[in-house]
């Protein structure tokens, strides 16, 4: 059993995954029905991106800085702000400008960047060493419901009672979430006692983050891979629509129930880790998982029927938290209390840095060459990924017992 502490932490996470995925269709929206553009769509969500992304980087040290449980509960009332200003403009009658929901989805972006790592940070504290991995598994197997079941549920409601009863659900999810927030006393510690706040020093800070890769190569390696891995996915995701219609002649309801298939999976995955516990052989199953991954998308290029997509996308799905739950564990176990919340920043920044890249690359070459040959390509990088990482000596100490590398690592 986790401790009270933890579950208080997985429904503060759950609820604030599903408000950012409700406020974010919302506002988009809103902003669709105010301007009529697709274009002003796109800005807003790129604009939520950038927020994020520059926040990540910038604000990763107050994480580590400030008391973890306090910062996290002014992030969620920052959130609720800067949500309850359009949402209260629009229920008075008050004219809304556009304005008002690029600064909302901007605060949000801010916040979600350093909401997350935090929550990430204060995980290890709130479990024992030997549950680590269960509980990674049952907070990423949350949030990953609310990212793929969310967006329906957002868009059948704002189909269904319009975008402000969304953004009302939004707000109520927040309040709950600082409502468990403020019930979770056990995170309410210092967790630094660095009080001036110099450039010099704050810079430092985020340096100091980057240090932890530099002493352990292996995890930098493992975060290279993620990279990768991600962006090969947003490479294929990106193309979904176009494959279901083009290559499978299918309509939408495929589409959704591909979706389904790869969601089922990824629980199916999750509820798996969590029921096997630790690993001793990290570094076998996360090469593995990789190789599923790649595997599963050089077989829907090369095999595009409905059928074995739907059983492609289940087994790349479960396969996928095989991977991030155990770097997840090796991240909440391997780094120092005083630096989890700006590593987990760092680590975010990582695995996404080429998302963007994958994402207009896979468009220009499935434009070109096809959707079945982009797949096939971005399939097999993780592939020879995998493989070429299985020869690298560097990555054998993350299997087995892992308190020899961290006993070295309090030494340096």
């Amino acid at each position: 059993m986790f401790k009270r502490s933890y579950y208080y932490l997985l429904v503060t996470v759950t609820l604030s995954s599903f408000g950012d995925v409700f406020g974010l269709l919302a506002m988009e929206w809103l902003v669709y029905e105010l301007t009529a553009s697709k274009l002003a769509m796109g800005a807003m969500a790129l604009c939520f991106s950038i927020s994020e992304v520059c926040f990540r980087l910038l604000g990763s040290p107050l994480s580590d800085r400030l008391n973890r449980g306090k910062f996290m509960t002014g992030l969620v009332v920052v959130r609720l702000t800067a949500l309850l200003i359009p949402l209260t403009l629009s229920m008075t009658g008050s004219h809304l400008h556009v304005w008002h929901l690029f600064a909302a989805a901007a605060l949000s972006g801010a916040c979600s960047a350093l909401f997350m790592p935090t929550a990430m940070a204060v995980i290890p504290g709130v479990v024992g060493k030997q549950q680590l991995t269960r509980s990674f598994a049952v907070i990423d197997g949350c949030r990953n419901a609310a990212a793929l079941i969310g967006p329906a549920l957002a868009g059948a409601l704002i189909a269904l009672a319009g975008s402000l009863p969304t953004l009302g659900i939004n707000a109520a999810c927040y309040i709950l979430a600082l409502t468990a927030l403020l019930y979770m006393p056990a995170i309410y510690q210092k967790t630094a006692n660095k009080v001036h706040f110099s450039a010099k020093e704050y810079i430092q800070d985020i340096g100091e983050a980057f240090s932890f890769y530099r002493r352990f190569p292996a995890m930098l390696t493992i975060m290279a891979m993620v990279a990768i891995s991600n962006m090969s996915s947003i490479a294929v995701w990106t193309m979904m629509i176009p494959f279901v219609r083009e290559v499978l002649h299918k309509d939408a309801a495929t589409m959704g129930t591909l979706t389904s298939a790869s969601a089922f999976g990824t629980l199916a995955g999750l509820l798996i880790i969590s029921k096997l516990g630790e690993f001793k052989k990290r570094r076998t199953v996360m090469l593995c998982s990789l190789t599923v991954i790649g595997l599963s998308y050089v077989l829907l290029g090369l095999l595009p029927s409905y059928p074995f997509a739907l059983l492609i996308l289940c087994f790349s799905g479960a396969a996928g938290p095989f991977f991030g739950v155990l770097s997840s564990t090796l991240h909440g176990t391997l780094v120092p209390v005083s630096l989890q919340g700006r590593v987990n920043s760092i680590r975010f920044l990582i695995g996404g840095g080429l998302q963007p890249i994958g994402a207009f690359a896979g468009a220009a070459a499935a434009e070109q060459y096809g959707i079945p040959a982009l797949f096939i390509t971005v399939g097999l990088l993780p592939i020879v990924c995998s493989s070429a990482a299985s020869f690298l000596p560097t990555l054998k100490v993350l299997d087995g017992d892992l308190s020899t590398l961290r006993n070295n690592e309090s030494t340096i």
